[in-house]
């Protein structure tokens, strides 16, 4: 099944070849500050199943491990990328088209979360960053 999202002002699409197998959600500052929001869910696909279309991708090196990018029209943030993992790209949920399609199994760096965000104790909950 083909999943399709994109950026709020639609300059930015993207189809992915099928549902991605991995979500979570992130707490850390960065995520929220980028979002906006209490944290970002995201969810990971190889690079050869993700196909952007349009133009006005910025990309922000966010850290000295990692590339966000967003809609350099409408600002929507639509990607991250770790430097160790250049093979695959997570992508915001929020911009799926239907993002009901995937649920994140994990929460990441829930020792930096906001205090009124309510923890699923049935996810994986991690107190750092992405396990290895």
């Amino acid at each position: 099944m083909a999943i399709s999202g994109g950026c709020l002002c639609g300059r930015l699409r993207y189809r992915l070849k099928e549902v991605p197998a991995m979500a979570v959600n992130c707490h850390c500052s960065m995520c929220r500050k980028h979002s906006g929001a209490a944290f970002l869910s995201y969810a990971v696909v190889p690079n050869a199943d993700l196909r952007l279309e349009g133009e006005g991708l910025v990309a922000f090196r966010s850290s000295p491990e990692a590339l966000r990018s967003h809609c350099g029209t409408c600002g929507c943030p639509l990607t991250f990328t770790f430097d160790a993992d250049p093979d695959h790209t997570w992508i915001t949920i929020g911009s799926f088209d239907n993002p009901s399609l995937i649920a994140p199994a994990e929460n990441w760096f829930v020792q930096d979360k906001v205090d009124w965000v309510m923890i699923d104790p049935a996810l994986r909950n991690f107190p750092g960053g992405p396990p290895t």
